[in-house]
């Protein structure tokens, strides 16, 4: 009997720390680094500070991060798992988690990720860009709002929450849309709008034609893919709490050309809208 007793003890034990146990033994923190920046009231914040965010700042992301935008603020940044974000005025979105398994140099890539990954995030409120390059099946990759939350797939795409209104406009990819059980399949080319109400009550809406998006959110679509390409993520061997460090990427013998000095600009002139 004790010897029963003592077997289910141990097993209650083992399975118990298997439970416990990280889903990786080579998993760390995940990094995002500062591609493209304006406006002065756009705030970082985690548990430990509070600070405004520069251009080029490099940020292990160790914890629960809100990163808020003011009017005509954005900041454009990227992932150390190829996932590049813009975050546009007047948003609140925060990094609830982000870890990544370690990498070696052959698994540098642009088109996908280096190595498994579990972020999730949240968009509170406000407009977003992200574009998300292949995702690995074992990783996690998730946006969630007050009513949802989003799965992406290789994706460009606008998405914005505001007043209770879900606009996702979606370029290239698809994106998976989950609420309430039930599931939406959003694939590219894509203008999908939908409110809190059908959200929570399971009440599909139509697909509308791309073009019917906001015409200036073409310009993020390029945007995004032009601040993709700006940073390349390689192993990170003197931290250990972060996976990957980030290097800038410049055109070969870019800073070798002769610059004209000093430069002129045109004066701008504006002009009052018909509208």
């Amino acid at each position: 009997m004790k010897l029963v007793f003592s077997y289910c003890l141990i097993s209650s034990l083992f399975i118990m720390n298997l439970e416990a146990a990280p889903v990786s033994k080579n998993q760390r923190f995940g990094t995002a680094f500062i591609t493209s920046v304006a406006g002065n009231s756009i705030n970082f914040k985690n548990s430990t500070t509070t600070h405004s965010i520069r251009l080029h700042d490099s940020i292990i992301l160790n914890s629960d991060t809100l990163i808020s935008t003011g009017d005509r603020d954005y900041v454009f940044f990227k992932l150390s798992n190829n996932t590049t974000f813009g975050i546009l005025e007047s948003t609140q979105f925060s990094i609830q988690s982000f870890q990544q398994d370690t990498f070696t140099d052959r698994d540098v890539r642009f088109d996908r990720e280096p190595s498994i990954s579990n972020f999730k995030s949240t968009l509170d409120e406000g407009t977003i860009v992200v574009k998300s390059n292949i995702i690995s099946p074992l990783s996690i990759f998730e946006i969630h709002l007050p009513d949802s939350k989003l799965e992406l797939y290789s994706a460009i795409a606008v998405i914005s929450y505001r007043y209770n209104i879900l606009h996702i406009a979606l370029y290239e990819g698809n994106i998976s849309l989950k609420s309430n059980n039930s599931i939406k399949h959003i694939n590219a080319p894509s203008y999908y709008v939908i409110d809190s109400y059908n959200l929570k009550n399971s009440i599909d809406n139509y697909d509308a034609d791309l073009s019917e998006a906001p015409s200036q959110w073409n310009l993020l679509k390029d945007s995004i893919s032009v601040e993709n390409n700006r940073v390349i993520f390689t192993p990170e061997e003197r931290s250990s709490q972060s996976a990957a460090k980030a290097k800038l990427i410049s055109i070969k013998d870019f800073y070798n050309q002769n610059f004209i000095r000093p430069r002129s600009f045109q004066k701008l002139e504006f002009k009052d809208s018909k509208d």
